[in-house]
């Protein structure tokens, strides 16, 4: 009777410890899951605008970044692992930019995120990236989003902010033209953005003691500014700061020529590059501005090599502008973060691999990166560029350089 009992106790008892066992053995797998990463891939999101109206900034950044994690897969990959990158298009839309947020995180399971289109869309998308300790590539330029530092934002992008300065800085200092005698007006598009170049401009306008003659919206996809244009002759400025993109920086400067506007145009990153310089034409002839990349011609180690690996894969297709390179640079910099972070990759270990990323010499692609706990801003230097409208190419007028602090 003992030794059924005996038996029949230890029976029971296996009845009931080995579910227990069970159960931990899979809670135990489970804790060591990381979201995005498995022995052999890392999965990691791009959103931005691939179809509405800054697809010809994005369209060539995507194929930037799309470049460069196929060239390090080639190589091996990082650790061991290769890249998988998911790119979803928000059309400049930020109810889309959300969907495609919640599609990458809950139903890819990405490990982490660039995104998005526009600096409202990545507003949006910040408190959700920190809630859920997501690492942020945040694709904007506002400073605001950064300073003072969170902790999974990073951002790939020059400050707008600072290229105002250097506009000031070159028309003050290089052209000595007196602040007195300076007669400046700003054009900007009604977006966050723009509002954000906007403001710098009236910051420095104000520290340097600049009357700023007056202001102008121009959409972001407008097709003709000409009634912008007629404003701006009222008061007769001799440089207008504007926040431009592709389309809109070119259907300004038409404009500016049609209506007899001789003003110089000053643009900032994204209106500084060479397809508006093609777009408009020879009415690029007064379009200056600043750039935080190299160009697709230029004999530096990094440029040369962007050039090779991307003819190698696209063979005859000719050359990229610098949103291309945009997108070749900021995948360089997450590919720098993954290998600081080493075998051992989660959230945390990639938000140290990109806080150590000290001193990185792109060769050419950019100035010098700088990242750390205290500042998630990698770019410091850029260059004045002009427009030549025989070659339809920007040419740089300075070399590189930072804000006058």
């Amino acid at each position: 009777m003992e030794r059924r009992l005996s038996g029949g106790y230890h029976f029971l008892s296996f009845l009931i410890i080995a579910p227990v066992f069970l159960f931990l053995a899979v809670v135990s797998g489970y804790a060591g899951e990381v979201r995005g990463v498995t022995d052999n891939t890392i999965k990691l999101g791009v959103v931005g605008d691939l179809t509405g109206p800054v697809a010809d900034i994005w369209v060539p950044c995507a194929e930037g970044i799309k470049t460069y994690f196929r060239y390090i897969n080639d190589q091996g990959g990082i650790h061991g692992r290769k890249i998988e990158h998911i790119l979803e298009d928000d059309r400049l839309s930020i109810p889309l930019a959300l969907a495609a947020f919640k599609k990458l995180v809950f139903r890819d399971k990405v490990l982490t995120l660039m995104a998005a289109s526009g600096a409202g869309h990545t507003h949006a998308i910040i408190p959700l990236c920190e809630k859920d300790n997501i690492p942020l590539m945040a694709v904007t330029n506002n400073k605001d989003f950064f300073q003072p530092v969170r902790r999974y934002v990073f951002t790939p992008l020059p400050f707008y902010s600072d290229q105002v300065k250097l506009i000031f800085d070159y028309l003050l200092s290089d052209m000595k033209i007196k602040s007195q005698s300076l007669r400046i007006a700003s054009a900007y598009p009604d977006i966050a953005a723009g509002k954000d170049t906007r403001d710098s401009v009236r910051e420095e306008a104000k520290a340097s003691g600049i009357k700023l003659l007056t202001e102008v919206v121009i959409p972001v996809g407008a097709g003709d500014c000409s009634s912008q244009i007629l404003n701006l002759k009222r008061v007769s400025p001799d440089y207008v700061i504007i926040h431009g993109y592709i389309g809109n920086m070119a259907s300004f400067l038409r404009d500016a020529k049609k209506l007899g506007f001789p003003s110089i145009s000053f643009t900032v990153q994204y209106g500084c590059v060479d397809p508006t310089v093609r777009l408009a034409g020879d009415a690029a002839r007064n379009m200056m501005g600043v750039n935080a990349f190299g160009l697709w011609h230029e004999d530096s180690p990094g440029m040369n090599k962007l050039r090779k690996v991307t003819l190698t894969y696209h063979p005859g297709s000719g050359s990229r502008d610098t949103n291309y390179v945009q997108g070749w640079f900021a995948a360089m910099l997450i590919v720098e973060a993954l290998k600081n972070a080493g075998r051992d990759l989660n959230g945390e270990t990639l938000v140290g691999g990109y806080e150590k990323i000290r001193g990185f010499d792109t060769q050419g692609i950019c100035g010098i990166v700088d990242y750390g706990p205290n500042d998630h801003k990698p770019i410091d230097y850029h260059r004045i560029y002009k427009a030549d409208v025989k070659t339809k190419q920007i040419v740089p007028v300075t070399g590189w350089r930072k804000p006058v602090e």
